[in-house]
């Protein structure tokens, strides 16, 4: 198909917009399962398998994201406790077992960032014989890959999931920023040294009393939370709110107020689906007053009152609520593929993300809003987040 003949959202997708998803997780495909991130023979099904792979490099490529950050998380062990099966893993997997929960979180999330680094150092398109990806360390990084034109590579760039990777250590903190992490979902499953969590489980996996213990959703940020708040600003290190209590919440917009930009980086709207978990309106005016983003998720659970299986009514509804409250430069995505999550069955996988495109046409946006929506502002508050405050 040559130029003159592509549809008019095909040249909005591929060529004018960058597309950068806030968060998902290739990383569990190589750390937990050693796929080849160039291989197509992992299928994305439309019922939930948290065996699938929706962020192999060539759906990456076919989707057309030009920017990925590629979450690392460490899993965290309480987890054991809450599912009576996972604990024979050790049998069935021993070495991956013993790696992941037989040494200090802050080692296991090293040797992940390790084993991404590899993965994608060896991923070569043979098609072209040329780089998948590439990580970009840093702002001055990620810049030299955008301008190398069209046939560039993906650009990955870290982020972490989970405040307890650092293991209450502003150290080490230090040391994830020197390897070119960007941002920290403080919060994640379990409380850590430094917050406590929204409840974090869809409720329909409460089986056989697997995954239904509570959480304290009044507990808030710890005094070590505050310091690895403050930490992060010095750094240049994007905070990210998701998973965080409501009052661990309101302690963070406290302590930053407007100086550098905050995100969460994969959630729904409160007002569409009132869950903790999701920010309410007041939020997310906070999250614009920071110059900051808020990225829609695409998991069902958490957009939608009442799930269903396909989920695209919902991720535009939950787009146009966001730009209502929060103003058209503070939205982004935020898929969370490959993050044992099930996304919709009508875009189940990054291959799929010019559906999305179609459907902003479809809704009557202009260009240059789904530009903004695709990349544009995620983009922006990288630009103007990590990296250290002048």
């Amino acid at each position: 198909m040559n130029n003159q003949s592509m549809p008019a959202w095909h040249k909005l997708h591929y060529d004018h917009a960058t597309l950068l998803d806030l968060h998902a997780h290739p990383g569990f495909n190589v750390s937990l399962f050693h796929r080849l991130l160039t291989s197509r023979i992992y299928p994305s099904k439309r019922a939930f398998d948290p065996f699938s792979v929706r962020t192999n490099f060539p759906r990456l490529k076919d989707g057309g994201v030009d920017i990925l950050m590629s979450v690392i998380h460490p899993p965290e062990r309480g987890i054991q406790d809450e599912c009576n099966l996972l604990p024979y893993l050790r049998f069935v997997m021993p070495r991956t077992w013993k790696r992941i929960y037989g040494r200090p979180y802050f080692e296991v999330a090293n040797d992940m960032i390790d084993q991404m680094e590899e993965a994608v150092a060896k991923g070569i398109d043979p098609t072209t014989g040329k780089p998948f990806a590439r990580f970009a360390h840093t702002k001055t990084e990620l810049e030299a890959i955008l301008a190398e034109g069209k046939d560039r590579p993906i650009a990955l760039v870290h982020v972490v999931e989970g405040g307890h990777t650092i293991d209450g250590k502003l150290e080490n903190l230090q040391e994830l920023y020197d390897r070119g992490v960007a941002y920290m979902t403080l919060a994640h499953f379990f409380e850590n040294e430094i917050v406590a969590p929204c409840y974090p489980w869809p409720e329909d996996i409460q089986k056989f009393g697997w995954f239904s213990s509570e959480r304290d959703i009044t507990r808030g940020l710890t005094p070590f939370g505050d310091e690895v708040v403050e930490k992060m600003v010095e750094l240049g290190m994007i905070i990210d709110l998701a998973h965080c209590t409501p009052p661990a919440r309101v302690r963070i917009y406290e302590i930053v107020g407007k100086r550098v930009p905050l995100v969460f980086s994969h959630v729904g709207a409160y007002e569409i689906n009132p869950d903790p978990y999701n920010p309410k309106d007041w939020e997310l005016r906070k999250i614009a007053e920071s110059g900051g983003v808020v990225g829609v998720i695409f998991m069902n659970y958490w957009l939608m009152p009442r799930e269903s299986n396909r989920g695209m009514n919902f991720i535009a509804r939950t787009i146009e609520h966001f730009i209502k409250v929060a103003g058209i430069e503070h939205v982004s995505i935020g898929s969370d593929f490959d993050g044992f999550t099930d996304p919709p069955d009508d875009l189940k996988d990054a291959s799929e993300l010019p559906k999305l495109t179609q459907r902003l046409i479809a809704e009557g946006y202009p260009e240059d809003d789904i530009i903004k929506i695709l990349g544009g502002n995620a983009l922006r508050t990288l630009r103007d987040g990590w990296g250290k405050v002048s």
